[in-house]
């Protein structure tokens, strides 16, 4: 007999064995600190709510699918709207069949919130939320790649190889690093170290949020956070040893004004991810993402990344930005076909900070 049941704390355990043996391949037993950490996400966030909260599905009274859910706040046109946004999608193959992922997204689409948002959903994933009733969001599922160091950012690329891979990269940084100072100091060359009219301050997570405020944006869809929601969200976005060189810096002009913001993970002599960038004007922007590429310069980093902002793609490729993306990797499902269609269109200030990809799971081993 199959249910689904609202994810409790008599499921921590069970869910974390499905996260180590779904997603890591792994079939030993959840420790004691991957199983606080789902607490803390899915139970202790500042939006946890009874009515939006992650599924289970029960298969003969065992646990066979987990769908990871963090409600969030947001603003369409000006009205508050509550939003889920899905966080981990997980499906036991040797004892479920694939309705169980079926039957948990149509069960969370019948929800009362005014928002599904998926960020960042896998190839396979994606299948399954379009049967569900799910609307891909084209303009935000691709990214952008800033290369500043590119024989770097090849040795780099090597550590995917394993423990034989940590060797090439190390012998490969000997190579590179005289080869990307030759091409940044290369007259007329196309990686001279990035330049800007800003200064950058690294900032707390309430000088951020004090700046954010000041922003003016003009899209349907925006994120809505107060002070302590957004300590929260910086806060585990930050920690942890996967989440190396996080960085919160305030641009400034030459008056000493705020101008625009980036958050990002920089660490040096790898590539960075960018999880927010934006400007206070329009007109800001293209200098704001010039401080972003500077700071990065500094950092030691070999590639920025980050996910496309739909109304400044112009900007990004007149920066050089090049842009990648397989398969379609954001979708959402409302009620409300006026928000999917801003989504859809690209009228949205969401950023990775509203979506799962802060979230630590992937980047540690839990051991």
């Amino acid at each position: 007999m199959d249910e689904i049941r609202r994810f409790s704390e008599e499921h921590v355990g069970a869910v974390c064995n499905l996260y180590l043996s779904a997603a890591r391949g792994q079939t030993r037993q959840a420790p004691p600190q991957l199983q606080e950490y789902f607490r803390d996400i899915f139970f202790r966030n500042p939006w946890a709510s009874e009515d939006i909260s992650s599924l289970v599905f029960l298969s003969d009274g065992q646990l066979t699918g987990f769908l990871g859910v963090i409600p969030r706040s947001m603003l369409f046109r000006g009205r508050p709207i509550r939003v889920a946004c899905l966080s981990l999608f997980l499906v036991d193959r040797n004892r479920s069949t694939g309705a169980a992922a079926m039957k948990l997204l149509r069960q969370l689409y019948d929800g009362p919130q005014d928002l599904t948002f998926g960020d960042g959903a896998s190839n396979e994933a994606s299948t399954v939320f379009v049967a569900a009733g799910a609307k891909p969001c084209y303009l935000y599922s691709f990214n952008w790649i800033k290369v500043l160091r590119p024989f770097g950012a090849v040795a780099s690329s090597l550590n995917r190889f394993g423990q034989l891979g940590g060797y090439l990269t190390d012998a490969g940084g000997m190579i590179s690093r005289p080869l990307d100072y030759l091409s940044s100091v290369a007259p007329g060359g196309l990686f001279r170290p990035p330049q800007t009219e800003y200064v950058c301050s690294e900032v707390t997570s309430d000088q951020l949020f004090e700046c954010i405020l000041e922003s003016k944006g003009r899209e349907a869809l925006r994120p809505s956070y107060n002070l302590a929601s957004f300590r929260w969200l910086i806060a585990h976005a930050g920690e942890g040893p996967g989440h190396v060189g996080f960085r919160m810096v305030v641009t400034k002009d030459c008056a000493g004004s705020n101008t625009g913001w980036f958050v990002y993970y920089a660490p040096k002599g790898r590539p960075a991810t960018v999880l927010h960038v934006a400007s206070l004007r329009k007109q800001f922007f293209p200098q704001v993402l010039s401080a972003l590429f500077h700071d990065a310069w500094n950092r030691g980093v070999t590639v920025v990344k980050g996910r496309a902002i739909a109304q400044q793609l112009t900007l990004l490729t007149d920066q050089g930005c090049i842009f990648r993306q397989p398969y379609p990797c954001v979708y959402a499902h409302s009620m409300d076909s006026d928000i999917v269609a801003a989504l859809q269109a690209g009228d949205s200030d969401h950023s990775r900070l509203d979506g799962s990809f802060w979230l630590r799971l992937p980047l540690e081993d839990w051991r």
